[in-house]
């Protein structure tokens, strides 16, 4: 497939051109070839498309056409399938958007920017011909504006007419180049179109001029000036610029110090894409900030950013040209930096992250490297008064830094940029830009030709400038524990240290106090500075203020210190109101991570539009992608949200969010639930759910393992809390009741006394005598994993009371199974199977099928601790008879499990192992992996006794691997049987 976007927008497959389609679809894929590689947000697209007044079906229009796209990529090719059947050009969708993949091969604008490339790393002297030849292959490939063709308004956008800036850029670069060489007939036919398309530039038409009289067309070159001349009075009423009266005078004057051309014997070096001699300053600016006092931490991204420095700067001597510092080599390995600009480096994080901090810290370390000097500018980009530093304006702050004269400075976007790029070449600059907007407010900013590094701050994760420039991105996460407590124990000074007996004290509290800093190093700073409201100075004090109550951002917002509120706002207020509103409502999760489709489920929003909401978030440094469609809200930006949503939103809103919120989980929690044990989990009805909530989806037992032990259990105690707050008893005992297995398999004990306890109030608030029965049982069951009899004991009794008043016999059977397990445990088996025999008869007596089996299988299990195996056997066989009728894999699963128990007890190790196998199936195909670990347990004991220890070492591994991720508190015991094993192997061996 071949796709080109530099001139119409067209697609061929193989030698036939395909048909794109309506005019949206063509500026949809219009847009996506521009951007390709990057991912392109719906809101994006929809402004594109539509700007400010899109229609209400705009998403729907958007998918419709992005999915004509994607079959369109997907034209089957004449000459048949890849080796991989994987398409070369394809559109992928990706969180909150669409991005088109392509490349050279198939992309016109990815060619021209290989081309291009490629030209730029030709060096020296006598390579400059083949430069010319790359550059003139690269714009050949053009064949008009970007994506003409489209709606006008559409190939306006500022993505369309940058890809014109890029090509029209590497115009001027050619035509300088071919000069220089001696050639600027190779390049006349691609100079005159583009000066025909940009009659108003006067960097372009003063190339056109020069060029023609190189070609020994002077008469035509005087008329092009004169054309030009006219145009800029008619259009601008102003005179032509010093660049263009300089070529006019080196025709009309032919002095040869001037005008003097280049012979193809002697080629001269082109000045880069600059026509004049770049100035050189006789200014040194040193504009850093005084660095930050006690810094501390950071060690990797120090070592990051001294990675990116190259060890050989480029040095100017005398006569101005760069040259290696002797005896020095690159430390990055780039052996063509001589002959491009230094890409930009990039330190980004979110608000508080200690982003101007770092990049000070660091500048002043490697100053020494920079001896022109170095120039810092904020340049606003998130100011609370929204107005930003604009690039024409930091060009003229730094060309008066270095020394240039106002009164030289063009009032011309194109020629200051050129007389700044031609000032700072070849000049070892460090050149810090603090709080950039976004790649555009920057772009003008960089140099074009090797010497000066930039160094910039962004919220903004600056996608295009890593894109498009090649900048090296350094990611600042939280500060590490022990980061925040080295920052903290430095800031805090002797007056504060407490006393000496108080040192573990002092530990203890200098801990509590970075965490309710949650790690960004502005909350350490101003939580660590001097405060009137802390007169004794004790850091245990210090500590207490914030172990007292919820984080708030009260203590961040000292006098004399920058207020972390404030910092928060400044990216807050760049929001669009849809996304501040999601911002706030994330406050009410009650969890660490959210998921989309959670948050979906709060904003009341489609799950596309809420995807779209949480990436601008992330774009925004507010919100933190953790994993694919998992998102963090960090404490301190929580409690500012709180803060938001208490002034903005109504309490009636924020009630109807939790209660979709809670919705979503409850209706998910019984969805996976079932997934993992179908015939194992109460099917209570659930409870009404709100328009507008979004449900997980759990298509198969995986998702439901991972939604549960990811997204649920994290966050489980206190959405049940939430829910009993305000009155949602159904919700709570509706979680209790679903969760109960699912809980015990992973062991967390602890957690199922907590939330069946929140159960058994809310049961009793609305008088549940059923609900109420399943909580007693839930937590006799969790005291007796615990290691309490007689509280276990305690609460099933009064289950089994209230099951019989609720004429529930299954509930009763049951208890009696918890029982009678509790029976085992305490090795009083005669008492167990009268609990398992009333099981049976129950469940017989309810119809209840898969009940019945787990109770024969209970029965078989104890007449295995009691000695006899034969018995044992036909009852668990029965149990796989009952369970398979019923189409219980769970019940099927235990049963074949009790069978392999029998038999290893009977000597009988092969049908053990085989029993066992069947288990281990079963299970791994309900994603139990708890159960999974038991079996191999089991099998692991097997093979021991027949003298195959490596293989039972083996199998305990594995079920040591499954136990450790769930945290299983059996893994130590485990643990401790396979090292005896291991430490019995080598004595049986030199025995």
């Amino acid at each position: 497939m071949w796709l080109t976007v530099m001139g119409p927008v067209r697609a061929w497959q193989d030698d036939t051109e395909l048909e794109l389609g309506p005019a949206k679809r063509q500026a949809l894929l219009a847009l996506l070839l521009v951007r390709s590689g990057q991912p392109t947000s719906l809101s994006t697209i929809i402004d594109v498309l539509w700007g400010q007044t899109p229609p209400s079906s705009a998403a729907n229009v958007v998918y419709r056409h992005a999915a004509a796209v994607r079959r369109l990529l997907e034209t089957p090719s004449v000459a048949g399938p890849s080796e991989d059947d994987t398409p070369a050009t394809r559109l992928v969708r990706v969180s909150g958007g669409y991005r088109l993949d392509a490349s050279p091969a198939t992309l016109d604008l990815l060619r021209f920017r290989q081309l291009r490339g490629a030209a730029e790393n030709m060096g020296g002297t006598g390579a400059l011909r083949d430069t010319v030849r790359l550059l003139t292959r690269a714009l050949r490939l053009s064949r008009g504006p970007t994506a003409s063709g489209i709606l006008p308004h559409i190939a306006q956008h500022p993505y369309f007419v940058a890809v014109d800036r890029e090509y029209l850029t590497a115009v001027k670069e050619a035509a300088v180049i071919a000069t220089a060489v001696g050639e600027p007939g190779s390049v006349l036919d691609i100079l005159q179109p583009a000066a025909a398309q940009h009659p108003l530039d006067e960097i372009l038409q003063a190339q056109l001029v020069r060029t023609l009289a190189a070609t020994g067309r002077q008469a035509e070159a005087l008329q092009a000036y004169h054309a030009v001349r006219a145009r800029l009075d008619e259009q601008l009423g102003i005179a032509p610029g010093p660049e263009l009266r300089s070529v006019h005078r080196d025709i009309m004057r032919r002095d040869a110090h001037t005008a003097r051309l280049p012979s193809p014997a002697e080629p001269a070096e082109p000045a880069r894409t600059r026509p004049q001699e770049p100035r050189r300053s006789l200014l040194r600016p040193s504009q850093l900030p005084p660095d930050v006092p006690d810094f501390a931490g950071r060690e990797a991204e120090l070592a990051r950013l001294d990675g990116l420095l190259p060890i050989d700067a480029p040095v100017p001597d005398d006569a101005g040209h760069l040259r290696p510092e002797p005896g020095r080599t690159h430390a990055t390995g780039d052996d063509h930096h001589h002959a491009s600009p230094r890409p930009p480096v990039a330190i980004i994080g979110k608000p508080g992250a200690g982003k101007t901090a770092l990049a000070v810290h660091w500048a002043h370390r490697v100053a020494p490297r920079f001896p022109d000097g170095q120039l810092h500018l904020d340049l606003r980009g998130l100011a609370p008064d929204r107005v930003q530093v604009t690039p024409g304006e930091a060009q003229r702050t730094f060309l008066a830094a270095l020394g240039t004269p106002a009164e030289e400075i063009p009032d011309d976007q194109g020629a200051r940029t050129d007389l700044y790029r031609g000032t700072i070449a070849g000049l070892r600059l460090l050149i810090v830009l603090d709080d950039v907007a976004d790649a555009d407010q920057i772009r003008p900013l960089l140099p074009g030709a090797p010497g000066p590094l930039v160094l910039v701050t962004s919220r903004d994760r600056l996608d295009g400038l890593v894109t498009l420039e090649g900048a090296r991105p350094v990611e600042l996460a939280d500060m590490s524990p022990a980061e925040a407590r080295e920052a903290l124990v430095r800031r805090l000074d002797s007056r504060r240290t407490g006393r000496p007996q108080d040192a573990g004290d002092r530990v203890d509290s200098i801990d509590d106090i970075a965490a309710a800093c949650a790690r960004p190093p502005l909350a350490s700073v101003v939580a660590g500075a001097p405060s009137p409201l802390r007169t004794d100075g004790d850091i245990p004090c210090v500590a207490s203020e914030f172990r007292a109550r919820t984080v708030t951002l009260d203590a961040f917002s000292e006098s004399g210190h920058a207020d972390i509120r404030s910092v928060f706002a400044w990216s807050y207020q760049q929001l669009a109101p849809d996304t501040a509103r999601m911002f706030r409502l994330l406050a009410l999760h009650p969890g660490f991570g959210i998921a989309a489709t959670t948050a979906a489920s709060l904003a009341g929003a489609p799950l596309e539009l809420a995807r779209e909401l949480l990436a601008e978030l992330a774009r925004a440094q507010l919100l933190t992608e953790e994993a694919p469609d998992l998102y963090v809200l960090h404490d301190l930006l929580a409690a500012y949200a709180r803060e938001l949503l208490r002034d903005t939103d109504r309490d009636g809103q924020r009630g109807l969010s939790i209660r979709r919120m809670l919705d979503h989980y409850v209706h998910t929690a019984r969805a996976a639930a079932t997934r993992l044990a179908p015939r194992r989990t109460e099917q209570w009805p659930l409870p009404r759910i709100q328009p507008r909530t979004t449900p997980e989806p759990i298509p198969d037992p995986e998702r439901a393992t991972d939604w549960l032990d990811r997204l649920l259990l994290p966050v489980l105690i206190p959405v049940a809390g939430e829910a009993a707050t305000r009155g949602l008893h159904a919700h709570v005992c509706q979680l209790g009741l679903t969760l109960e297995v699912q809980l015990d398999r992973r062991a967390r004990w602890d957690e199922q006394l907590a939330l069946q306890k929140i159960c058994l109030l809310s049961a009793e608030a609305q008088g549940d005598l059923w609900a109420a029965a399943h909580a007693h049982r839930a937590l006799g069951f969790a005291q007796g994993r615990l290691g309490r009899p007689v509280e276990a004991r305690t609460h099933l009794f009064r289950a089994l009371s209230l099951f019989t008043e609720a004429d529930d016999p299954r509930g009763q059977g049951a208890t009696h199974r918890v029982l009678a397990f509790q029976a085992n445990t305490a090795v009083r088996h005669d008492r167990a199977l009268d609990h398992y025999g009333q099981a049976l008869a129950l469940y017989r007596g309810a119809g209840d099928t898969p009940g019945e089996s787990s109770a024969l299988n209970g029965i078989g299990r104890t007449l295995v601790l009691k000695g006899d195996h034969h018995a044992a056997l036909d009852h668990c066989a029965r149990a796989v008879e009952l369970s398979g009728a019923a189409g219980d894999l769970n019940g099927q699963a235990a049963a074949h499990d009790g069978l392999g128990h029998a038999h290893h007890h009977l000597g009988e190790y092969d049908r053990a192992l085989s029993h066992y196998r069947r288990a281990l199936g079963l299970y791994r195909e309900l994603s139990d992996r708890s159960l999974e670990a038991d079996v191999l347990v089991h099998v692991g004991q097997t093979q021991h006794a027949q003298g195959y220890d490596d293989l039972a070492a083996e199998s305990w591994e594995r079920a040591l691997s499954l136990l450790d991720a769930l945290r299983h508190p059996e893994a130590g015991a485990l643990r401790r049987r396979l090292a005896g094993l291991r430490a019995a192997a080598p004595r049986q061996a030199s025995g």
